[in-house]
């Protein structure tokens, strides 16, 4: 677009065929030098550049703040001190032999107690389940963009004449500049509201932190931007339709102008994002709409936004790399994944053969999924993508992966447990039923892994888990006790379910973690707590249909194993609740009060419904404790790393 023709509803102010100098403005109009109009006119338009100049500096401070936090960040990930002992270092009854230096204790003091204040939840009626830090880190961005829009404004009103009209006057105010500021700041925010949606998330690789933990920023973003494109949509409606004289011709001549018919696509492109971004338009319209829509007019609302103001490209030009970057490592990720040599020779696309399995209870449906592809090693706790073909070859969903890798890259296993809701899930549900009655495999299409490759602590380690939530809490518990043995400090699982025959879904691998508690001695323990079933055994035989409460129980062991699995044993414990959950706070302080100091930092992890994340993110930042910590009792610097994911 010619940067003449972005102004021609303005002409009357600059007229760029009477000569005189142009100056060059970054992501403006050129300016004509000497103005040649009426001297409110001309002291306006030196308004408007200024104030256009002092925007695109407070943009590039926005991008110049957001890039130091990330540095101090990673800095601070970079300088801070390990969170255990040497286990070498140790005495009888567990006491270090060296204290923590200066430092060590200085850091450690000073992260437990923030994470006591900013751990916890706050105001969830509106934000929903997310920490105090993430509400800090909206804040601090929000009293930015609100502070900066309104400082280096001019705030002045000019009465000009209009030529050739006597007695007609336009009304030139600063509304245009604070409405160009903010639509500024849109744009700029654009790339980083892209940015922090990413699957192949850059800042989760640097940081550690998974992707989930980026989506509140992501979608509040998405709130202020389509207010300051709403605000910058009406006040130059005002301006030009009200203020700017004779009507309706000035308005008439600006709203076909090219650009002007962008600005509209964009408003309306991200008026429908906005709306179907809300929760209950979610589950009205289902997951699979919300994430399709959203991926496809997101890339149209950038394409309209960059015809709409092409002199602000860049940051439009910045969202789409970040696009189709994203996708194309996500699909380099599949073939890497897929492509290799055939069973029936050559060369091509191999797809993993799954087998699924039926659990039914009250609630609902249970499949766990199992198979064998030859592929690159994952860490304990990541995820990948999965994608059914006989189901949609369209749809791919996030599914903890719940087996250990094999430490032979060829033919490891995967497991996986999906709790079925609604849409693809509940698919997949009648898919597992009918493949398990004909004894069939399905083909599945992976692409990762994703999350954090260093879950696995040494040292004092807690880990638990809600439902399905145990996909990542076993293999991380199964490494950390192959990995580091039980060596200073101590190991333990918490498992939360319904019922006791949920723990079939995890029986295999439970059936190894008891193994592992008999060489353990006290340094490995696992709880179970049962929240829906009073103490009873198990009898049904295998293959039987049991009646509870209305639902149809499917199991795919025998009776025997079932009560295996709920009798106690030293370092297995079963705790039947009948109609409550555990107090997660009293489960936290007492793995706490019981950690050897030798084990150092307690590191926890988590997975679950987000009610238990509100609760264990409660209980992990009451026991943080900095004083204690600084008098040398190191286990009161306590971590959490929590994944809410449930798929």
């Amino acid at each position: 677009m010619d940067s003449r023709g972005v102004l021609e509803a303005r002409q009357h102010i600059q007229n760029h065929s009477a000569g005189g100098d142009e100056i060059f403005y970054w992501g403006y109009a050129t300016r004509v030098f000497p103005c040649t109009n009426d001297a409110g006119s001309c002291a306006y338009l030196d308004a408007v550049y200024w104030m256009h100049t002092v925007s695109m500096l407070y943009t590039f401070i926005l991008w110049a703040v957001l890039g130091g936090l990330l540095a101090i960040f990673v800095l601070s990930r970079a300088v801070k001190p390990s969170r255990t002992r040497s286990p070498h270092l140790e005495l009888e009854g567990g006491r270090p032999i060296a204290p923590m230096s200066i430092f060590t204790r200085f850091w450690k003091s000073k992260t437990a107690a923030l994470r006591r204040w900013l751990l916890p939840e706050s105001l969830q009626s509106v934000f929903g389940n997310v920490t105090r830090l993430q509400l800090v880190l909206l804040a601090v961005l929000t009293g930015y963009l609100l502070i900066f829009s309104l400082v280096g404004i001019v705030y002045r009103t000019w009465v000009t004449p209009v030529k050739n009209l006597p007695g007609v006057y336009n009304t030139r105010t600063t509304m245009g500049g604070f409405s160009d500021r903010i639509g500024a700041f849109a744009y700029a925010l654009t790339p980083l509201s892209v940015f922090l949606s990413q699957r192949e998330s850059i800042l989760s690789l640097i940081t550690g932190m998974p992707t989930q933990s980026f989506n509140f920023i992501h979608r509040w973003l998405g709130h202020i931007i389509f207010a300051q494109s709403m605000i910058h949509t009406i006040i130059w409606t005002i301006i030009e339709a009200k203020l700017y004289q004779p009507q309706p011709k000035v308005y008439t001549n600006f709203i076909k102008q090219t650009y002007m018919i962008w600005g509209i696509v964009a408003m309306g492109l991200l008026s429908f994002i906005w709306v179907f971004s809300f929760p209950r338009m979610i589950r009205l319209t289902g997951y699979e709409f919300f994430r399709k829509s959203h991926a496809i007019v997101a890339l149209i609302y950038i394409g309209a936004c960059w015809g709409h103001w092409n002199k602000l490209a860049c940051w439009m030009i910045a969202s789409l790399a970040i696009v189709f970057m994203d996708f194309g490592i996500r699909y380099i990720k599949t073939l890497l994944i897929h492509v290799g040599y055939m069973k029936s020779g050559g060369y091509g696309f191999v797809s993993a053969q799954a087998t699924l399995q039926c659990f039914d209870d009250a609630e609902g449906r249970v499949v766990r999924i199992d198979f064998e592809h030859n592929h690159g090693q994952w860490s304990p706790g990541q995820h990948f993508y999965l994608c059914f073909p006989e189901l949609s070859i369209w749809q791919s969903h996030p599914f903890t992966v719940a087996s250990l890798p094999s430490q032979q890259t060829v033919n490891p296993h995967h497991t996986y447990i999906v709790r079925c809701l609604k849409g693809e899930t509940s698919k997949l549900g009648m898919l597992a039923e009918r493949l398990q009655t004909e004894k069939l495999t399905t083909p599945v299409i992976l692409s990762g892994p994703y999350g954090s490759s260093s879950l696995s602590k040494p040292g004092n380690f807690l880990a638990i888990a809600g439902g399905t939530g145990a996909t990542m809490a076993f293999p991380v518990i199964l490494q950390r006790v192959q990995e580091y043995g039980h060596i200073g400090g101590n190991t333990q699982l918490v498992w939360i379910i319904r019922r006791a025959q949920d723990l079939e879904w995890m029986a295999p691998e439970l059936a190894t973690l008891k193994r592992y508690i008999a060489n353990a001695g006290s340094k490995l323990s696992i709880r179970i707590f049962i929240t829906r079933e009073s103490c009873s055994k198990p009898t049904k035989e295998e293959g039987s249909d049991d009646e509870i409460k209305g639902a149809t129980v499917r199991t795919s062991m025998a009776g025997s194993n079932i009560s295996s699995l709920v009798d106690a044993e030293p370092g297995y414990e079963v705790v039947w609740l009948g109609d409550h959950h555990p107090d997660l706070s009293q489960v936290v302080n007492d793995f706490v009060e019981s950690a050897p100091e030798i084990g150092g930092s307690v590191s926890v992890i988590g997975s679950g419904p987000g009610s238990m994340g509100t609760s264990l993110r409660r209980a992990v930042a009451a026991v943080n404790d900095g004083s204690r910590v600084w008098r040398g009792e190191e286990k009161y610097d306590v971590h959490l790393h929590w994944d809410d994911r449930q798929d």
